[in-house]
């Protein structure tokens, strides 16, 4: 018998997390280094900001619907072995992605409010961080669906 509760919750958590790492990938892979390319910064701080409804937004969907999924499928604790292991490399790089987010959102505002002519180092790497986290959070993600 389907439990399609479970199935809602787990289609938003998945949903949510396509989003949100496509977002930062796409940005910190397309958008970043066209904005350098061609001295349009404004475009690129634009589009920034638009992301940060996006960490938000993961962290609320994810976090709800993960903790929700962890109560209902495991009766509220981990499983041993390989998945346990999987599941809580799941939940740090969560926190972890939820930290960058917060950072690149910090970075895009300072270079906002200094009136950038280009954009600064540490903004880059901190949307090239949350394409690693994103990019290991998905590699994670099948661990857990295939391996464990």
């Amino acid at each position: 018998m389907v439990n399609w509760t479970l199935a809602a919750v787990m289609g938003s958590h998945t949903l949510m997390a396509v989003l949100w790492a496509g977002g930062y990938l796409v940005t910190s892979m397309l958008v970043v280094p066209a904005a350098d390319r061609h001295d349009a910064p404004e475009f690129a701080l634009d589009v920034l900001d638009s992301l940060k409804w996006f960490a938000v937004g993961g962290i609320v969907v994810m976090g709800g619907s993960g903790g929700a999924a962890l109560w209902v499928l495991y009766d509220n604790s981990l499983p041993e072995g390989t998945r346990g292991t999987a599941l809580i490399a799941m939940m740090t790089l969560y926190g972890v992605f939820g930290l960058t987010s917060l950072w690149a959102w910090w970075e895009t505002r300072n270079a906002r409010t200094d009136g950038v002519s280009s954009l600064p180092t540490r903004l880059k790497m901190a949307f090239r961080t949350n394409a690693l986290v994103a990019t290991l959070l998905v590699l994670n993600a099948s661990v857990i669906g295939y391996v464990a």
